[in-house]
């Protein structure tokens, strides 16, 4: 077993006695699965035989936080230490959702079904897409605003000045001078944000930063949704829209004197992650001002959690929104309502009729018990949660109304990676980029998959990557979607 395994399992034997630990520790020196460890092990048997054969734990019992360590290593082991992060903000996201789901009768808790529904994730079809982005203009430009999002969380290098700060991040390019630069430590409605001018491209950019980490994006991102008084018919996210208000407020008066002083230029916003969905929610509202006139504006936003509903409304398709979305990227499928739809499933698999040592079993693929019935162990999980899906795909659920991502929206695949999900083992391979169009429908759904790659997704580099990568190829070939994992219409 991973290390981390052993010393969780070690620090939760801790809390039956110093001598469970000790004979825990030495039978661990000459173990190589839980299969032999179990056989050999005398110590607190009562205690064990608990923890191997129980229909339920309860929460904060000796053996249930043995068993929570034991889950705990195993994901850290395997997938590090940010993915069990992000699989504990989905845990607390539970708490706005704990009527409508019934958590008090979880027998073993949602922390040890999460990663039995990844499992079933990691086997469901690839996102279908409508057609490969074979407009080279707009990949070019994706990479250069792309900059700007990242240039959003600043520099560490520079300290205490915020805009030689964004100046460092964006990477210094010629042209561009950051005018306003405000990046506040903690405030929780008022992200940091930047304006500057890109006197080549000929555009006055409103930059947004996102959080630092992916467990704050996933519990962020999983908010409420509320009407949008400026757009009537037109629902966002609550704690989002409340940041765009605040970021326009900040730099209504800076946008308007650079814009004048500046004829035809264009506004461009841009930003990553719950910036992203700041910047999308910005451009509708300043779009929707009818005090305001724009020779242009856009919005590039990369990795942008689903913000609004519906796609339907004027307000919306009357802007120019870019969205893209990275492979396996979580925060753009975090929605509260994507949540409940994923925490539904945890709580389906979590009353199954499986004790807890089947399901450790099937999570680890250590071989605690007979090949047969672990295997039907993993069917019943597997069909469980399909039979969950097909049940939710026939209605919406009323009180957690789904919010989308907004504007023409590109995925980010990576050939030679099943499904674009699992990185290639070959350290021969180059990474390959393509980017399709989808539709915004595509990412109604919290996947748990492709393991750490939900989290270097995420980062603006990745992004940066994919974008690079593909404009290269379309400098030097035509389009490659004959060869691409997806299922193009």
């Amino acid at each position: 077993m991973a290390s981390a395994v052993t010393n969780h399992l070690v620090a939760s034997l801790n809390r039956f006695s110093t001598h469970a630990a000790n004979q825990l520790s030495t039978a661990l020196a000459g173990q190589t699965n839980l299969k032999e460890l179990v056989s050999k092990l005398g110590i607190a048997e009562s205690d064990l035989k608990e923890l191997a054969g129980a229909a339920t734990l309860a929460v904060g019992s000796a053996p249930g936080n043995l068993a929570r360590g034991l889950v705990e290593g195993w994901v850290e082991g395997r997938f590090g230490k940010e993915i069990w992060e992000m699989l504990q903000a989905l845990t607390t996201c539970t708490e706005k959702l704990s009527n409508e789901l019934s958590l008090g009768q979880a027998r073993f808790g949602i922390s040890l079904a999460l990663p039995l529904v990844a499992m079933q994730h990691s086997s469901l079809p690839h996102v279908e897409c409508i057609r490969e982005l074979e407009d080279l203009t707009l990949v070019t430009e994706g990479c250069h605003w792309v900059d700007f999002a990242m240039g959003a969380y600043g520099s560490a290098a520079v300290q205490g000045f915020d805009k030689s700060s964004i100046s460092v991040g964006i990477g210094e390019k010629p042209g561009v001078e950051v005018i306003f630069a405000n990046l506040p430590e903690q405030v929780v409605t008022t992200p940091g944000h930047f304006v500057a001018l890109d006197r080549n491209k000929k555009a006055v950019v409103l930059g947004i930063r996102g959080t630092t980490t992916l467990a704050d994006a996933v519990t962020d991102a999983a908010g409420e949704s509320v009407e949008i008084s400026e757009v009537p018919g037109l629902q966002g996210h609550k704690a989002m829209l409340a940041s765009a208000r605040n970021v326009i407020d900040s730099t209504r008066g800076t946008l308007e004197d650079e814009l004048s002083k500046n004829s035809g230029f264009e506004l461009l916003v841009t930003g990553h992650s719950l910036g992203a969905g700041t910047a999308i929610l910005c451009s509708i509202l300043l779009t929707a001002d009818p005090s305001k006139k724009f020779q242009r504006l856009r919005c590039f936003a990369f990795a942008p959690p689903p913000v609004v509903s519906p796609l339907t409304a004027s307000a919306v398709q009357n802007v120019e929104i870019h969205s893209f979305v990275n492979r396996t990227d979580v925060v753009p499928r975090a929605s509260l309502a994507n949540v409940f739809h994923l925490l539904e499933e945890c709580m389906a698999v979590d009353q199954l009729d499986l004790n807890f040592l089947p399901r450790f079993a099937v999570m680890s693929g250590d071989k605690l018990n007979d090949k047969e019935e672990n295997e039907k162990a993993k069917q019943l999980i597997m069909n469980t949660v399909t039979e969950t899906q097909r049940i939710r795909r026939q209605e919406q659920h009323q009180t957690f109304p789904r919010l989308f991502i907004a504007g023409e929206v590109y995925w980010i695949e990576w050939r030679g990676q099943p499904g674009g999900v699992e990185d290639s083992k070959d350290s021969n391979s180059e990474p390959d980029p393509i980017i399709h169009r989808v539709k915004a429908e595509q990412f109604q759904a919290m996947l748990l998959r492709g393991g750490s790659n939900a989290l270097k997704d995420h980062l603006c580099g990745a992004y940066k990557s994919g974008l690079e990568g593909y404009r290269k190829h379309l400098e030097l070939n035509a389009p490659k979607s004959t060869s691409c994992n997806c299922v193009c219409q």
